[in-house]
């Protein structure tokens, strides 16, 4: 299943993180692609002819159905999914930045975390059902839809400031500092956040510093510094990173990725997947 993004118009990279195209031609039978938890929301536009099933959740069989024509909001996921399809395969998306899709349509992200819903947004399911050209026809719909004033934030408190502190940390700064630099209780800290992410500050910062984890994996993959000494240098990460030990890092990883870094590292090197969703 090939993967293409695009990036949107410089107005909305502080919200959304991508325009996005997951095609599979006819003839190369059942493929799947593994979803990492990011703290994303995307919409979903089955633009092809296939239904396909999205299985949420760590250790979850239950399948979501995403019809053909049809569009929908995926919300922040707490561990990660599999989405698996017959080809031909074709589906549309827009990728929101944490945050983004509340900031852009005003919509509670609780009810939609762990979830993907039907979105009842008929202009935007009916460009989203072709794909070319999807970022200069998606950047045209936004900027007819919203003005200026609704990228200012969203209520009383500046989510944008948030995010990036958090992202700036590494996930390691604290719920009580951020709510002493916002001025707010924790109790506020929290609401921002379930409306804003659909999930409490220090379930987000777990997902931050597992997706910092991923960063580095990569970093790591591509000097080629985990051929010599993979163990040291996943013990460097969990280190710096601030998980109590290698076993901590690694069952963060599995909830969140559904593989060892290990395994992921690897493919980064080789491309190699011994069969495995990536």
């Amino acid at each position: 299943m090939s993967v293409t993004e695009f990036l949107p118009g410089i107005g909305w990279r502080e919200h959304i993180a991508a325009y996005w195209v997951r095609k599979m031609e006819p003839g190369t039978g059942i493929a799947g692609r593994r979803i990492y938890a990011d703290g994303c929301a995307d919409l979903i536009c089955n633009a092809g002819e296939n239904t396909v099933y999205f299985y949420p959740l760590e250790g979850e069989q239950t399948a979501i159905p995403l019809h053909p024509g049809r569009l929908y909001l995926g919300g922040t996921m707490t561990a990660y999914g599999v989405l698996k399809t017959d080809a031909p395969c074709l589906l549309t998306g827009i990728r929101f930045l944490p945050g983004g899709f509340y900031t852009l349509f005003s919509q509670d992200m609780q009810p939609v975390v762990d979830a993907v819903m039907e979105f009842p947004e008929e202009g935007l399911r009916t460009l989203m059902q072709h794909a070319e050209q999807l970022d200069v026809r998606l950047n045209q719909w936004l900027g007819d839809r919203s003005g200026p004033e609704v990228l200012q934030n969203v209520g009383k408190y500046d989510f944008l400031l948030l995010r990036r502190r958090m992202y700036d940390s590494g996930g390691q700064v604290s719920v009580d500092a951020l709510a002493e630099e916002m001025h707010v209780s924790n109790r506020t800290l929290e609401r921002i956040f379930k409306k804003n992410v659909g999930i409490p500050p220090k379930e987000f910062l777990r997902i931050v510093r597992f997706q910092e984890v991923l960063k580095r994996l990569q970093h790591e993959a591509e000097k080629n510094a985990l051929t010599r000494v993979p163990g040291e240098s996943l013990l460097r990460i969990a280190f710096e990173l601030g998980y109590y030990d290698h076993a901590h890092l690694t069952n963060e990883f599995k909830k969140y990725a559904g593989i060892l870094p290990s395994e992921l590292s690897h493919f980064y090197k080789t491309g190699i997947s011994y069969g495995q969703y990536f």
